[in-house]
């Protein structure tokens, strides 16, 4: 019975196993793999940037306010960049020092002592582009009393109308170089050097003979007497010419004409010469001086400046273009479109032309045409100007820079083409026709023939002259003469029409105008120039009178035409982006300090190098 029980028992859960089988879902089909697609790349992640380090960010141009005074007392507020000490400058030069001392020579050639040594009164960097900008410092002039500052003197005073005293600044020493062996600069040593200067056969002031005496009162003055009324042209040649030298050095060197004998207490130390290749020089750590903008920062910036001579006009400019010269001036205005277009990075100065072409024609005397202010009026409007600017200066000139030109300097009484007489104004314009009008009325309807003595640089610039002359009826002739030649014949005034050029240097010199002056080659005699002069001169002190004068007597000269100025041909002055704190300046104070610019400029060595791989 039990073996029943238990076959039912698993009868019926086989049967339930079935049914439970039976009622299962179907097992799923196989899958079988889909086919591949074509991957398409994932479009780039855009990458951005990453950001700079802090300490580079921070790393451009520093920038310091400055806060500068003018000569009338305006106050100048400006935001410069701050200057850096280091680096070595140098400069492309086309001529070797002839000298070494401003004594055996013309200072123009005693090239390095521009910056070995120191004179009584510098121009005053301040007062221009790096400052206030009331002085451009880049073209050869002699800077008004306002613009100037000391230099080994501390100050000035004029007792009377014949006597300057000048205090010695205390603290300057000379460099240490036997057998000066860097002691003080005292009053004796500006007394011997300029009292040098007056008595040496070589040097170029024994002409002055105005002098009366200089002498050292004690050991920080100096008193220098003038003949009367020429105390004006004493204080020109004694503050701002010539260099002070060390009284021991010359005793004991009889002179500074080797180069390694330079002594001088300048900002600069003269360490190396080789002729024709380079002068080399190194900063003077115990310099006086101190930076007018930045009165924080001891002088000079730069480590060593680099007088790199080279003669050649095109390995000059070559030399630039590579950069293994960082500045170079007396650039003609040809090479100068031409450096534009290769280095448009460099920056560069036009200087407008100091000495324009002239054709000093005699007035003098009454048989001549020129005698006749028409005459002269009339050939002004026969040549047109401004088609030899354009045309044969490629419109780098000058055309408007007589009697002065247009210039910081000269702001208070340069009168602008625009407001000058109508007169004035036909003149330099270009009227052919009513010059041939003028010169009939003169008595000349048929012109008249001239002849004017020249040298072979003028001839291109007089032919096209000649042939403005001829359309109006005037047939010029060219005397053309070896440069000797032409020289003692204008000295010598053996002419009746001239080839010369204006000079508006010193302004108050009126040296192409006055009665007996070597430079008056029209041989003018007017008493209203006279009388001018007259009150410059005996105001040479007085800024306000002096411009006053100017601004009364420039309309007159202008309109008197005594030569006829033609456009004159600017040069310029090129330097790389890394050269700072520099607008150009060449001479800050007279042209006996040529250059002296680096005493106060500084280099980007980190921009100088990104740009060229090397500082």
């Amino acid at each position: 019975m039990k073996r029943k029980l238990v076959w039912l028992l698993l009868s019926c859960l086989m049967v339930a196993a079935l049914i439970l089988a039976s009622c299962a879902p179907a097992a799923p089909p196989e899958e079988k793999p889909a086919p591949p697609t074509e991957e398409k790349p994932a479009p780039p992640k855009e990458e951005k940037p990453t950001p700079p380090e802090k300490e580079e960010v921070a790393k451009g141009p520093e920038m310091v306010k400055v806060r500068l005074t003018k000569a009338d007392g305006t106050v100048v507020e400006k935001s410069v960049e701050k200057p850096r000490y280091g680096g070595t400058f140098v400069m492309g030069w086309e001529r070797e020092p002839l000298i070494f001392d401003d004594a055996l020579g013309h200072p123009y050639y005693a090239t390095t002592t521009f910056l070995t040594h120191d004179t009584v009164l510098a121009g005053n960097w301040a007062r221009g582009p790096a400052g206030t900008g009331e002085s451009g410092w880049n073209l050869n002039l002699w800077p008004e009393v306002e613009n100037v500052r000391g230099g080994v003197v501390d100050t000035w005073e004029r007792p009377d109308e014949n006597t300057l005293v000048y205090h010695i600044r205390q603290g300057i020493h000379f460099h240490n170089k036997p057998p000066t062996n860097g002691r003080e600069l005292t009053a004796d040593d500006v007394a011997f050097s300029l009292n040098r200067l007056w008595t040496l056969k070589t040097s170029i002031y024994l002409a002055n003979p105005y002098i009366e005496s200089i002498e050292a009162t004690d050991k920080w003055t100096v008193v220098v007497k003038s003949q009367p009324g020429q105390i004006g042209v004493i204080y020109r040649y004694s503050s701002q010419y010539p260099k002070i030298m060390p009284k021991d050095a010359i005793e004991y060197y009889g002179n500074m004409g080797k180069w390694e004998n330079a002594i001088g207490s300048g900002p600069y130390m003269l360490v190396d010469y080789v002729s024709g290749s380079s002068a080399t020089l190194k900063r003077f750590d115990n310099y006086w001086d101190y930076d007018p903008v930045h009165p924080e920062n001891q002088l000079p910036y730069l480590d060593t400046i680099k007088y790199l001579i080279i003669t050649d006009v095109s390995t000059r400019l070559a030399a630039l273009r590579t950069a293994r010269t960082d500045w170079l001036t007396w650039v003609l205005w040809e090479d100068a479109a031409s450096l534009m277009k290769t280095n448009p990075e460099l920056k560069y100065k036009e200087n407008p032309c100091q000495g324009l072409p002239a054709i000093m024609w005699r007035v003098d005397k009454p048989g001549l045409p020129y005698y006749d202010i028409r005459v002269r009026q009339a050939l002004f409007m026969a040549v047109d100007h401004e088609a030899i600017a354009r045309d044969f200066y490629g419109g780098f000139a000058e055309i408007h820079g007589h009697p002065v030109i247009n210039i910081p300097e000269f702001a208070a009484f340069y009168i602008k083409p625009e407001d000058r007489a109508p007169i004035v104004q036909k003149m330099y314009g270009y009227h052919p026709d009513e010059a041939k009008q003028m010169l009939a009325e003169a008595g000349y309807p048929n012109g008249f023939k001239l002849s004017i003595v020249c040298y072979a640089p003028q001839v291109d610039l007089l032919s096209i002259v000649k042939n403005y002359f001829a359309m109006v009826g005037v047939e010029m002739v060219l005397d053309v003469k070896e440069y000797g030649a032409f020289t003692s014949t204008a000295s010598m005034k053996q002419y009746d029409v001239l080839m010369y050029s204006t000079n508006s240097v010193a302004p108050e010199q009126f040296s192409r105008d006055r009665i007996g002056n070597i430079d008056n080659y029209s041989m003018i005699a007017d008493p209203k120039l006279e009388e001018a002069y007259g009150v410059i001169k005996a105001n040479f002190f007085d800024t306000k009178i002096k411009n006053e004068t100017y601004r009364k007597i420039h309309p007159y000269m202008l309109e008197q035409a005594y030569y006829l100025v033609l456009p004159g041909p600017s040069d310029f002055t090129f330097w790389h982006p890394w050269v700072k704190g520099y607008a150009g300046e060449r001479y800050v104070g007279t042209w006996a300090v040529l250059c002296n610019f680096p005493k106060w400029i500084w280099l980007d060595q980190d921009m100088k190098a990104k740009m060229t791989g090397r500082q």
